[in-house]
């Protein structure tokens, strides 16, 4: 599963949208991608005796905002962790991340946030300020983008890639390089490395929107309740756990999509229906309650949704974690439950997604994405004191969250 998400994607195209939920009808203005890691370059070459050493950073994350109506109201903010250097020899890197270089230890992050963007002959150019080694400068970044946002064939996300490049100097930054932590680095060899390091970066963001849910077996459920009526489903998803207890998360995952198609395509009361027989068939499942409960506040049923989202909090557990595991993975039941906030916000129901927010960072308290995302609620009710709060805590909790960096600017 990819660790983080993106939310506020028009829905109209998608067919999703109908008059009847309330829901805007015109497409939303900001979309809002994460950089892919996997997928993105951040590398260097600087001129070192007489050839040049090459590397990059391999650990990095980012938020993009995209502004689909006047492209230069856009940003992004990047944080890369400056320990990721990588230039293909360790016992170079274990000297960059010295306090002859890098000082990893005292500077652990650089950063970059965009404050202009500015369209130009040959694409665009992001000006904005780079901190490095516990100096801010401006810079600019020519780039370009590839292509318009595009959902990829193959995940049916949404997806933007970009590519750029620039120059910096070191000295501009204090990074003047030392033989503190290597003699052999002596000033005859310094003298030969360059001041000039040039960056290529090569981004791609994505975006999981509701529309990527849009699966084939999805479809053919929604026919099947369209044909049938939602009892023929709800019976069908008894008869599953009934022989099948096994399949519970399966269960969990394809009632949840399908209620939540439900509920953007105007279909309320099978979507109450659905989600209310969940809980039924999963007493124990928090998303089931929290599902119901949005399913009765699109219904009008607000006192009833909340008594769902208490249930869920009563019963939730968090997930036992595996101190020695490598690459943790996010947990299951918060990033369903926040892709749910984030479809409401897509649906244009702020006032929906509040008390789902608010859920959320209460089950999950230290978790620094949860606040993030109560934070955007908030903002998106006119709120916008408590989502400065809202995001103070989430980068208390992670400083390197760029989505409350990002964010707590655009307040």
């Amino acid at each position: 599963m990819r660790q983080i998400r993106f939310f506020i994607l028009p829905l109209v195209a998608s067919g999703l949208v109908h008059a009847q939920t309330g829901v805007a009808s015109k497409p939303a203005r900001i979309q809002e991608y994460r950089l892919d890691a996997g997928h993105s370059i951040i590398e260097f070459s600087i001129g070192f005796a007489f050839s040049r050493i090459k590397g990059r950073f391999t650990s990095s994350n980012g938020t993009i905002v995209y502004d689909t109506v006047d492209p230069a109201r856009s940003s992004i903010t990047v944080v890369i962790d400056s320990k990721s250097i990588d230039t293909g020899w360790p016992h170079r890197d274990e000297h960059l991340r010295t306090a002859d270089f890098f000082d990893v230890e005292k500077y652990p992050t650089i950063v970059f946030q965009s404050e202009r963007l500015t369209r130009t002959d040959k694409g665009w150019r992001a000006d904005g300020k780079l901190t490095m080694h516990g100096v801010t400068r401006a810079i600019s970044i020519p780039f370009r983008l590839l292509q318009p946002p595009t959902r990829s064939p193959e995940s049916n996300w949404m997806l933007i890639n970009a590519q750029g490049s620039l120059k910096i100097a070191r000295a501009d930054f204090g990074i003047l390089g030392g033989s503190a932590y290597n003699s052999w680095f002596d000033k005859a060899r310094q003298a030969t490395m360059s001041d000039s390091v040039e960056v290529n970066l090569e981004i791609e963001g994505w975006n999981a929107d509701a529309q990527s849910q849009r699966t084939a077996r999805l479809e053919q459920s929604l026919e099947r309740i369209r044909t049938t009526g939602v009892q023929a489903q709800i019976d069908r998803l008894a008869e599953i756990m009934r022989t099948q207890p096994s399949a519970a998360a399966g269960v969990m995952n394809g009632a949840d999509f399908v209620t939540r198609a439900l509920l953007g395509t105007g279909k309320i009361d099978d979507a109450v229906k659905l989600s209310k027989a969940l809980t039924d068939l999963l007493p124990a499942q928090p998303r089931a309650f929290v599902l119901y409960g949005v399913a009765l506040a699109m219904s009008g049923d607000n006192k009833g949704a909340l008594r769902q989202y208490a249930k869920a909090k009563e019963i939730f557990k968090p997930a036992a974690r595996d101190p020695i595991e490598k690459f943790p993975q996010v947990d299951e039941t918060w990033y369903y439950l926040d892709q749910l906030t984030e479809f409401l916000l897509e649906w244009n129901r702020p006032a929906v997604a509040l008390p789902v927010a608010r859920t959320i960072s209460e089950l999950y308290p230290d978790f620094a994405r949860a606040h993030t995302t109560l934070g955007v609620v908030l903002a998106a009710t006119g709120d916008s004191r408590g989502a400065t709060a809202a995001y103070s805590r989430a980068l208390a909790l992670d400083p390197q969250e760029t989505r409350a960096l990002e964010f707590r600017r655009r307040l």
